[in-house]
């Protein structure tokens, strides 16, 4: 009766005393003090985790039982549970880092399905096995063997560019414990030695995944994930997020897309720019800015072409309205076939065909 009664309830003792000291329990003082040998984590550890002999006291499901104490009071999702032992104030080295950066356990290490699995806990010293993931071992033509870990480091991993082809990192093996917080440079160069710009963010928007062996480009697979909308992938919006033609980003884009003036068919994107067959194909990715077809005499200075579509005007390609019938030539033009007479309305009597194309379509 004694016996139970000391597993039951808590004894005061009769003399003079101060704080915790003033309680007496079954288990030793210190068995909520996470500085104390006593502490209830290290026993546990000490019995080889034999939340049983726990049990026997304290419940079945831990809610109090004989005892008429429950370690679902601190522990809400059970002493058994992940985030009982691997909770937030229990995170060391660059754990939390790698959390933020939302990698699963398993990249590191292998999960067990209950706590009690074999080479979990039970039997098992610390520290835990790291186990590589796919991540760390994605291959590449610069991958020369497997990732390894030696206690401190990680060495040949793919997460911190160690194997990427890219180059130029600054910290491509980083000791578990440090400080220093990775950034864009510590696993590849800025830009690496495969891109012409250094604005990352144009490219690879902040809220994709990052670091996973995928490309990761714009905000849809296809050419308006960049530039454009899905009706049309012809600027607006430009790489920088532009939407006015006063951006040279922008321009001119949609009134010779689009031809909006009726002054000839729309000109497609090729016309003035190489259109890549894929996104990643040379010449693409890796020209800033876009390039324009030479024979178009492109000034981006003077952000004009000399190209022979406007004849003797030079209109500039971030003002607006700057060409109507006229610009171009005379209305009508000063030659044997057309007299000073004529006005734009009778134009479409000879001219009912594209105009602009090179070609006279006169009747």
């Amino acid at each position: 009766m004694l016996a139970l009664a000391a597993c039951s309830e808590e004894r005061v003792l009769s003399q003079p005393c101060e704080g915790y000291d003033c309680v007496v329990t079954i288990h030793e003082r210190g068995i909520s003090d996470e500085a104390s040998d006593a502490f209830h984590g290290k026993l546990l550890a000490r019995t080889d985790w034999d939340f049983p002999l726990c049990a026997t006291c304290h419940g079945e499901d831990f809610g109090g039982g004989t005892s008429g104490v429950s370690c679902l009071t601190c522990h809400k999702q059970g002493p058994t549970a992940c985030a009982t032992c691997h909770r937030e104030n229990r995170v060391a080295g660059s754990h939390a880092l790698h959390r933020d950066a939302q990698l699963a356990c398993a990249e590191c290490h292998r999960v067990p399905d209950r706590w009690d699995s074999p080479g979990h806990i039970i039997g098992d010293t610390a520290p835990a096995e790291v186990t590589f993931g796919a991540r760390a071992a994605i291959e590449t033509p610069s991958r020369v063997g497997p990732p390894t870990w030696d206690g401190t480091t990680c060495r040949n991993v793919y997460c911190h560019g160690a194997v990427m082809a890219a180059g130029g990192g600054t910290n491509t093996q980083p000791t578990w414990n440090a400080s220093a917080t990775s950034q864009c440079a510590s696993c590849h160069a800025t830009p690496p030695p495969s891109h012409a710009r250094n604005d990352c963010a144009t490219c690879h928007p902040a809220s994709a995944p990052h670091v996973d062996g995928a490309l990761q480009i714009g905000k849809t697979n296809d050419c308006s994930g960049c530039h454009g909308t899905a009706s049309s992938s012809a600027p607006p919006v430009d790489l920088s997020g532009n939407t006015f033609t006063t951006a040279l980003g922008v321009g001119a884009h949609q009134a010779h897309l689009q031809a909006p003036s009726g002054l000839r068919a729309p000109i497609a994107c090729e016309t003035c720019h190489a259109v890549p067959p894929t996104l990643t194909a040379v010449g693409h990715l890796d020209a800033a800015p876009a390039d324009v077809n030479a024979a178009l005499g492109w000034d981006r200075s003077a952000e004009t072409c000399t190209t022979w579509c406007h004849g003797q005007a030079r209109p500039k390609w971030t003002s607006h309205g700057e060409v109507v019938c006229g610009s171009c030539h005379g209305a009508p033009p000063t030659d044997g076939n057309h007299n000073p007479q004529m006005t734009i309305a009778t134009c479409s009597n000879c001219h009912a065909g594209t105009h602009m194309n090179g070609v006279v379509d006169g009747l």
